[in-house]
C-alpha cells in the first residue's frame, strides 16, 4: 500500500518563539524526568513548532507540536489526535490547526506546575509526546494507534509577583493580634525557604507578608490562601490580592514554612522531643527518647518477631505509626527480619530510615585500630539486650557500627572513663579500667543519653 506523509506547511516568521532574555536564577532547581519508556514501536513523528516558548510572551493559544508523519498509514485514512503528554504522564489540554497542537499558556502552566511541584519563574526543559488513533476514511473505525516520538522544548515560566523575591518575610494572623506593624518573623534557611515555629490557639486564621508589605503595612501584598479559610497543609498561595486568610483548626505548636520562589507554604505540628516504643518496651508513651542531631531523631531498637517486632513514634502522647519509610496512619512499623536497627527520623519531610547493624568492632590499640577486625566483633545477647565481647583490651578503645568509622560510640563529655553514658558524637577514647587485661564487655545501645557499657575484668 501507498505511505502516506502527513506535512504540515509553517510560515516561519509567524512561528518564531525565543526565550526571555532577562536573566535570573532558577530557585527551584527543575527536576529532569527521564523519557517515558517506549511502550511498542513508534509509528509517528512529531518536530517542535519552536525550540523554546515565553508563557510571558503567549497570547491565546500557541503551536507547540507539529506532526510530521505516520509510519504504515494507509491511503485515504487519517489521524485523529488524542493526547498530549508532558514529561511522560502529565495530560496538556490542546487544540488543533491542522497538524499543529496548540496550547493556552495557563494550560501549559498548570501542567508544568503539577510535573515540577512549583510555580517557580524559570527556564524549564519540557518533553513532550503524542498519542494519536489512525483511522479510516470515514473515521468510523481506529486502523492503529499511534505512537511518537518525544521532543524537548525549554519552556519560560510566568513570572511571579516581586513579593516572591524580598529579603524577609513574617507570619501574620491571629497569633499575633493581625499586626501587620509587629508580625513573627521567619527564619531563612539554607534552601531559600523561610520557618517560624509558633504555638497557636484552635482556629488560627493567618497568611504570610514579604518585607515590603510590612513597611508600607499593604494589606493586599500577601501571600494568601487560594480559598477563605483553606485547611490544607501544604499547597501553592493563591493571588495577593484576593483577601483570603488560611486557618488550621487545631491548636498547638507548629512549624510553617513557605518556599516564595516555588509559590508554595507548608505547615505540620513541630515536634523537639521524639520517642519510640514497641513490643521491646512494653509500648509506654515515654518510650525511649531519641536524640536529635541536625535534621533527624536517632535512636536503636532490637527487632525480634515476633517477639519485639513492630514499633512507634511517639511525640506529646501522640502515637506516629507508618510503612515504606513514610510516617502516615496507624500502622506499627514492623522490619521485616530479626536484627538489630539504627532508627533515623526526618520529622519535617515525615520519612524514617531503618539501618540494620550487621556488626559493632571493639576497636582500639588493642587490635590497632582496625575498625573491620572480625576476631573483635561483638555478639547482641537478645535476653540482656546487650552487645557482648570478651577481649584483651589497653587503654584507648571505642565501638564501631557496621565496621566502618561513621558511627562510634565513646565517653561522653571528653571523658575516657564515661563509662556510664557512651556518646555517638565525637565521644572520648576509652581507658581499661583496671589497666591492661582480658575484659567482659556488655554494651548497652539504646538512644543517646542511655548508652553505656560495662566492663568486667577477668
Amino acid at each position: 500500500m501507498k505511505k502516506i506523509y502527513l506535512y504540515t506547511s509553517l510560515i516561519a516568521a509567524a512561528l518564531t518563539f525565543s526565550a526571555c532574555n532577562e536573566d535570573f536564577t532558577d530557585w527551584a532547581n527543575p527536576q529532569t524526568n527521564a523519557q517515558e519508556e517506549q511502550q511498542g514501536a513508534v509509528n509517528g513523528t512529531i518536530a517542535a513548532a519552536a525550540p523554546n516558548i515565553d508563557l510571558n510572551q503567549v497570547e491565546g493559544a500557541t503551536p507547540i507540536v507539529n506532526f510530521v508523519s505516520a509510519a504504515n498509514a494507509t491511503e485515504g485514512s487519517k489521524v485523529v489526535f488524542t493526547k498530549l503528554l508532558l514529561n511522560g504522564d502529565i495530560e496538556v489540554p490542546f487544540s488543533t490547526s491542522g497538524d499543529l497542537l496548540m496550547v493556552n499558556a495557563t494550560d501549559l502552566s498548570e501542567a508544568i506546575k503539577k510535573s515540577t511541584g512549583s510555580l517557580a519563574h524559570t527556564i524549564r526543559e519540557c518533553n513532550f509526546k503524542v498519542f494519536a488513533d489512525l483511522m479510516n476514511a470515514e473515521g468510523a473505525s481506529v486502523l492503529m494507534p499511534i505512537e511518537t516520538n518525544e521532543v524537548a522544548i525549554d519552556v519560560t515560566t510566568f513570572k511571579l509577583p516581586a513579593i516572591a523575591n524580598e529579603s524577609a518575610y513574617y507570619y501574620v494572623g491571629g497569633y499575633n493580634s493581625w499586626n501587620l506593624s509587629a508580625p513573627t518573623p521567619m527564619e531563612a534557611n539554607a534552601d531559600g525557604t523561610y520557618s517560624c515555629v509558633i504555638e497557636i490557639g484552635d482556629s488560627e486564621w493567618f497568611a504570610f507578608a514579604p518585607q515590603s508589605a510590612v513597611d508600607n503595612q499593604d494589606w493586599n501584598a500577601l501571600f494568601r490562601a487560594q480559598v477563605n479559610g483553606d485547611e490544607a497543609t501544604s499547597g501553592f498561595f493563591g493571588e495577593s490580592a484576593s483577601g483570603f486568610s488560611f486557618c488550621c483548626p487545631t491548636g498547638g505548636k507548629y512549624k510553617f514554612t513557605i518556599d516564595p520562589q516555588n509559590w508554595t507554604y507548608s505547615y505540620a505540628p513541630f515536634v523537639d522531643k521524639l520517642y519510640y516504643a514497641g513490643d521491646a518496651y512494653g509500648w509506654p508513651a515515654d518510650g525511649c527518647a531519641m536524640v536529635k542531631n541536625g535534621d533527624e531523631f536517632v535512636g536503636y531498637y532490637y527487632v525480634n518477631t515476633p517477639s519485639y517486632g513492630s514499633f512507634k513514634f511517639v511525640s506529646e502522647g501522640n502515637w506516629y505509626g507508618g510503612h515504606d519509610g513514610k510516617i502516615e496512619g496507624d500502622d506499627n512499623i514492623s522490619p521485616d527480619h530479626e536484627g538489630y536497627y539504627k532508627i533515623a527520623v526526618n520529622w519535617d519531610a515525615k520519612t524514617y530510615t531503618l539501618t540494620e547493624v550487621t556488626s559493632i568492632t571493639c576497636v582500639g590499640n588493642h587490635n590497632g585500630w582496625n575498625v573491620s577486625d572480625a576476631s573483635q566483633h561483638m555478639t547482641y545477647n537478645a535476653d540482656e539486650k546487650c552487645w557482648e565481647l570478651t577481649t584483651e583490651l589497653t587503654n584507648g578503645f571505642k565501638f564501631a557500627m557496621n565496621d566502618d568509622w561513621s558511627i562510634s560510640w565513646g565517653g561522653a563529655n571528653g571523658d575516657p572513663k564515661s563509662y556510664d553514658l557512651l556518646t555517638e558524637f565525637s565521644g572520648k577514647d576509652l581507658d581499661a579500667p583496671e589497666g591492661d587485661g582480658t575484659y567482659s564487655i556488655k554494651l548497652y545501645l539504646g538512644c543517646e543519653g542511655t548508652h553505656k557499657v560495662v566492663l568486667t575484668k577477668k
